[in-house]
């Protein structure tokens, strides 16, 4: 399944559907547009040319988010390099689930993780029930 940015000069082709998508309510996923498919790298194949962005409010931050150069659409996130010295074993990279058309989502459970409310510690709580795509509740 191929997915674009608004503009199409960057596509991002994956394998597989996710898991699932977490539509997360953090400053930094809200502001961003995104809500995130995890796939190991070897499962993503990005074409274009993106740009990337590191939080500065962290410490360590554990991602670069990539947007597209020309229109700006977040397409998905790397780890830090920070994170992959920290933790080499990790292979993830979040793709932008909102690039697909819903009906290519069909039968895929989203999550509502409260990133607003979550410490950075431990597991996180969920804002609300999930749902899945293709049923009467909307995304």
């Amino acid at each position: 399944m191929t997915g674009t940015c608004a503009c199409g000069a960057v596509s991002v082709t994956l394998d597989r559907s996710p898991d699932f998508i977490h539509d997360c309510d953090c400053s930094l996923c809200r502001k961003t547009g995104a809500a995130w498919g995890y796939f190991g790298t070897a499962q993503v194949t990005i074409s274009g040319e993106t740009i990337g962005f590191q939080r500065a409010d962290k410490p360590t931050p554990t991602a670069v988010l990539r947007s597209c150069r020309t229109c700006g659409t977040t397409t998905h996130f790397e780890l830090s390099p920070a994170t992959r010295t920290l933790h080499p074993e990790l292979d993830q990279v979040g793709v932008n689930m909102k690039l697909f058309a819903p009906d290519a989502l069909t039968g895929v459970e989203v999550r509502f993780p409260d990133g607003a409310g979550w410490s950075g510690e431990g597991s996180f709580g969920y804002r609300r029930d999930a749902l899945t795509i293709g049923t009467a509740q909307v995304w």
